[in-house]
């Protein structure tokens, strides 16, 4: 990284020898993956306009650290952040989006994937709730889709936060049972999870209808894959069913075979960026107990299932795997609510706190509307503002936002 942020530096200066405008825009997707050094190094590369396009989800990052604000990533130029997020006349920001609705995995999955990736049913030894990590910003939960059906969003206070028909439509569940869209199955030895693997494989092909190229092996820990698939991938070869190690196998820049008539086992990080119909987890109970490390162990678990447009089966061995889908169970049972106590101020810094950076002109606008919403109460509390003064089609839209 800091090759990289001697090359962008130098790049800026006026000096320099080598014109790295090279690229009218750069789109960069799973952001989230690269260091600001890179995301740098893409601005000076692009000519004056400075189209600069990347999108990235916290909760897929399988790293330690979180994308900083754009004020920090792209640094200042004479006291002045080369990049803000301005907001021109109040509105909400253009520049920043958050996609809310997802039309690639159902309510089931996502609120799965949130629920043991934050940890939300997550226990201690002695059975208490442990998350494993949270939202810095609390708006987040809104602005990633979910609705406070229950308790407040407050530090220390019960909530119950869901996902609607909204923002997870409804056609996305309805084509099969909740319990077959997603299920964790739990086995005695990595073998007998290799023989359930391959039967199962071999019941999609010839009973359900599905390619192979609708069907996607994935093991969480990268270092271990090759050997963790071994076995299920020779007893599908007995049975003459074509599978292949994605970047292995082929050529690291190809996923999926170019006849997709081969099913792809992967690590997680080759299974960034793909999306499948039916997706095996195998070995999750990695994903349980990470050595100081399971918030990055949730994160490969969120990000594997989130490779479901369909169906989704998480598996693995052991002690470990049973506490897991004991999580999983808990999920299942508030019909994929997520039902916690909101962490305080004090609580959070003992957890992994994932962030959308807010830009200055974030912070500006929410501290501008602060301000104007204690005036307002000023008024009221003085006498001087009535609620009669309020229009009535103001008045029934505060009346619906209280509420709830």
């Amino acid at each position: 990284e800091a090759a990289l942020d001697a090359w962008a530096i130098q790049a800026r200066q006026e000096e320099a020898r080598i014109d790295l405008q090279a690229y009218d825009v750069i789109l960069i997707d799973e952001a989230q993956d690269f260091s600001p050094a890179f995301l740098r190094l893409c601005y000076e590369m692009l000519n004056e306009k400075k189209r600069l396009v990347y999108a990235y989800d916290e909760l897929q990052n399988l790293g330690s650290r979180s994308l900083p604000a754009p004020e920090e990533i792209f640094g200042e130029r004479d006291g002045t952040p080369r990049v803000r997020f301005a907001i021109a006349g109040g509105e909400e920001d253009p520049q920043d989006i958050i996609l809310k609705k997802c039309y690639r995995n159902s309510r089931p999955i996502l609120s799965t994937a949130h629920a043991l990736g934050f940890g939300i049913y997550h226990k201690t030894v002695s059975g208490e709730p442990a998350l494993i990590q949270i939202f810095e910003d609390k708006r987040l939960w809104r602005e990633v889709g979910y609705d406070v059906i229950g308790g407040e969003l407050e530090d220390g206070r019960p909530v119950a936060l869901a996902r609607s028909q909204e923002t997870s439509p409804k056609f996305l569940e309805d084509h099969s049972d909740i319990g077959d869209l997603i299920h964790f199955k739990c086995f005695n030895s990595s073998e007998e999870q290799a023989r359930w693997v391959a039967r199962a494989i071999q019941g999609n092909l010839a009973q359900d209808g599905l390619q192979p190229n609708d069907i996607m092996v994935i093991n969480l820990d990268p270092l271990t894959t090759r050997r963790a698939v071994g076995p299920t991938r020779a007893l599908l070869f007995r049975q003459n069913i074509p599978t292949h190690a994605a970047g292995v196998d082929m050529s690291p820049d190809v996923f999926l075979d170019s006849d997709h008539q081969s099913i792809a086992f992967t690590d997680i990080h080759r299974a960034k960026g793909n999306e499948v119909g039916m997706v095996y987890i195998i070995n999750a109970q990695d994903s349980y107990e990470a050595q100081g490390q399971i918030a990055i162990a949730r994160n490969r678990l969120f990000s594997a299932i989130t490779r479901s447009k369909a169906w989704a089966r998480v598996l693995g061995v052991g002690p470990n795997m049973r506490k897991l889908s004991q999580e999983f169970a808990h999920v299942k049972a508030k019909d994929f609510r997520l039902e916690f106590v909101y962490p305080t101020e004090q609580e959070r810094q003992a957890l992994t706190t994932v962030n959308r950076g807010m830009s200055d002109g974030e912070r500006q606008r929410l501290q501008r509307n602060r301000n104007s919403f204690a005036q307002i109460l000023s008024e009221f509390e003085s006498g001087r503002m009535h609620v009669e003064d309020i229009d009535p089609d103001t008045l029934m839209r505060l009346k619906r936002i209280f509420n709830t």
